[in-house]
């Protein structure tokens, strides 16, 4: 409840104080406050209060404008071949977003992706889309859901699709907007990780197991002697993020931190690093195919949000510990 009253008394002001914000972001939102406590964090809600309606409702439009600029008139004859690319590849990646959730196997929701990617993917041709980024929709997606219907429903009910058919049209439009909006501030901030060739992945992916070697040696020389590289099990923690790793829940926990973070892809590595050495013990006791298996699905699934706690307070105190050396 006190914490419920912090985010009330920032939001409730005539100007957000948003270094306030970040830090209760950083500490937790709960489901009434995270909807606007994002949008102003990732820059797509103005401070000022008088301003977010009028600036909101042109962002709104703007995003309607570009999607019947270009997705609605997209002609696979005469598009060129990068559009076509683009395109194609979001339409062969959407039924692998969140396949363990309904509510983003539904033909609506798959429609409003591929414009929410399309329309990211074109307008930042020095990236492109590339696999991953169909994922980094899915929590913005369901948290605006969520704020759609009013909150009166749990997300069991949310996550089945069930309450799609009860949205207008315009609401739904708005979700979708908000979605692109705050997707794109997000990934500003990690930009590297989403080149063609995934050099930043790739950086972090060495950077993630010299951080192992400083806490756990003996864990890397075990998966070293059975010639397993963290390659093959940590590209996709950086690709996505974690998600598919993790449920829902403790996800939107995870972002309340990263939100609030403009370093987060940083501190990501971090995160990664907690969540391989809670594991730690299982894993020297295994062997090489056990090993890739385990760690190709972690037994992570059944993890609620106060586990994510105990992760990135893990992952905080080592971040601060070698925040001034040379990893």
């Amino acid at each position: 409840q006190r914490q419920r009253e912090k985010f009330v008394a920032v939001l409730s002001g005539e100007v957000a104080d948003l270094n306030r914000l970040r830090t209760l972001c950083w500490a937790g939102c709960d489901e009434e406050h995270r909807p606007d406590t994002w949008r102003l964090l990732l820059r797509y809600m103005p401070g000022n209060k008088g301003r977010r309606e009028e600036k909101m409702a042109g962002l709104r439009e703007e995003y309607a404008d570009a999607v019947a600029n270009y997705f609605d008139k997209y002609n696979p004859d005469s598009a060129d071949e990068y559009d076509r690319v683009m395109y194609n590849q979001i339409a062969v990646d959407l039924p692998r977003t969140n396949p363990s959730m309904p509510l983003f196997q539904s033909p609506r929701v798959h429609a409003s992706l591929h414009r929410i990617l399309y329309l990211w993917a074109i307008r930042h041709p020095g990236t492109g889309y590339v696999q991953g980024i169909n994922d980094l929709v899915t929590p913005f997606f369901f948290v605006f859901l969520r704020e759609a219907t009013h909150r009166q429903h749990d997300d069991a009910t949310i996550a089945s699709g069930r309450l799609l058919h009860t949205l207008s049209p315009d609401t739904l439009a708005h979700v979708e907007a908000d979605c692109y909006h705050c997707l794109t501030n997000m990934l500003d901030n990690a930009q590297d990780n989403y080149v063609v060739d995934f050099k930043g992945i790739q950086e972090k992916v060495f950077r993630l197991k010299r951080i192992i070697r400083r806490l756990d040696d003996a864990l890397v020389a075990h998966l070293d002697h059975h010639n397993v590289d963290f390659i093959q099990f940590a590209f996709r923690w950086f690709n996505c993020l974690l998600m598919r790793e993790l449920s829902m829940a403790c996800t939107l926990r995870l972002w309340d931190a990263y939100v609030a973070d403009k370093q987060f892809a940083a501190f990501h590595v971090y995160v990664c690093a907690a969540v391989l050495l809670a594991f730690a013990d299982d894993l020297k006791a295994m062997d090489f195919q056990d090993m890739i298996m385990f760690l190709q699905k972690l037994p992570t699934h059944h993890w609620e949000a106060s586990q994510m706690e105990v992760i990135l307070a893990q992952a905080y105190a080592w971040a601060e510990q070698f925040s001034l050396s040379h990893i």
